[in-house]
Parts: C-alpha cells; structure tokens; sequence
C-alpha cells in the first residue's frame, strides 16, 4: 500500500498531484521526459500543451501510473506511490479516470456489464450510488440504447460515449482526457463540460489535451508548456 509522506503534515489537505524531480521514458518510441517539477492542487484544470502529442500523452501515462518514473517521486493525495508492484497501485488507479486514444472495452461483455465491472469488483462500492450514478450518465451522454449490446456492435461514438461514462463512474479524483471532443462529439460536450465541473467542485483535477478552443473558454484552465522533454511552465506550489 502507498505510505503518507513524512514530509506532509498538518491539517491542511495536500494537493491531489506532486511530481518532484521525475523522469519518465518510453524507449519504444525513443521518448523521454525529465526533472518534472508540478504541484496540482485540488480543483484545477489544466491543459498540458506540447508540440510534440507523445510527450504530452507519455505525461498523461505518467500520470495515469501507466508508465512508472526511472527517477523523482510521485506523491498523490499526499501518499508517496510505490512503482514497484502493479497490484500496490490499485487504490491509486481506482481514483483514476483516462480517456486516450487507444481506450477500449471487454469485447465480450455488453456495455453495461462494462460500466458496472468495476463497482462489482471492489467490495465497498455503493452500488444504489452506482446505479443511480450510471442512469444518470447513461442518459445525458444519450447511451441508452447501446447497453444491452457488446462493443463491436453499437457504434464507434456510442462505445466512445460509453467509455467516458465508465471513466466518470468511478467518480476520480484525477481525470485525465487527451483530445475529449474526440469521445463526446459537439452534440454531448455541454454536458461533459458539466461533469468536469462536479469533479472539480469536489476538489478533483481535470488534465487534459485538446484541440477544440471551446474546453479552454468553459473551464478557463492553467497551462503546462511541454518543451524540449520537459516543463517550460509550471503551476506553483
């Protein structure tokens, strides 16, 4: 399990991201990033800019504890994340959501059964709030028709509409989104839009990518500049 960093005290609650000194690389794609210094309090949106889209999505998996820092240290609600074992993680990522691009669901189960997988999968889930959360979801991203069906056979806009559904039902405390437009169409952004502001009216973080302008005039967010591998701007402590 995670461990509270000794260096936090006090009653003050700590921001839900710091990334100290950290280093990260994809040696696949010949990435890397390096000396990432961010604090993100509670209740912030913040767009990460970059020239380059795979630094910025090697951040979001970073983020998302996907790919795990060669060095620094990530502290998450206060908590110093252990990166040594993937099931040590699992009450970090529980608090997670990620929209990216290659987001996908179980083939074999009908989306429904995908959007509850995981109140079923934790014990202490409160499954009326679940309920009621997903029939609420379900109905403002307009799919309700695609429950009974698995994946492959509703529409592509209907299983991307359907992950977003699944990704706000775990009610995160980070939500991580590249190119969000991408998954809820013009049609639903209002109303995705409204969502992010719940999850940030609660003290959550919203991080994303985009290249539709409208996200920035709605959620007037701080900018992270992604240059050279690493931070060119940063948001203070």
């Amino acid at each position: 399990m995670p461990t509270p960093d000794p260096g936090i005290t006090g009653t003050a609650a700590p921001p839900i991201v710091q990334l100290t000194n950290l280093s990260v690389k994809d040696t696949w794609k010949g990435l890397s990033l390096s000396d990432i210094n961010v604090t993100l309090p509670r209740g912030a949106a913040v767009q990460v800019v970059s020239e380059s889209p795979a630094s910025a999505h090697l951040l979001m998996r970073c983020l998302a504890t996907l790919d795990w820092p060669c060095r620094g240290s990530y502290l998450f609600n206060g908590v110093t994340l252990p990166f040594t074992r993937y099931e040590r993680l699992l009450d970090v990522k529980r608090n997670i959501g990620y929209l990216y691009p290659m987001a996908a669901m179980v083939r074999n189960r009908t989306v429904e059964e995908n959007l509850d997988y995981q109140a079923h999968y934790f014990s202490d889930t409160d499954l009326a709030r679940h309920r009621s959360h997903k029939e609420r979801l379900v109905k403002g991203f307009g799919t309700q028709g695609a429950l009974p069906f698995c994946p492959e056979l509703v529409s592509a806009m209907e299983q991307r509409r359907a992950i977003v559904v699944r990704e706000i039902l775990k009610e995160p405390t980070l939500f991580l989104a590249e190119y969000p437009e991408e998954f809820v169409g013009r049609g639903y952004l209002s109303f995705f839009i409204g969502e992010i502001r719940r999850i940030l009216s609660r003290g959550g973080v919203f991080v994303y990518t985009t290249n539709f302008r409208g996200l920035g005039k709605e959620l007037k967010p701080v900018t992270l500049h992604l240059e050279n591998g690493t931070l060119s701007e940063e948001l203070a402590p």
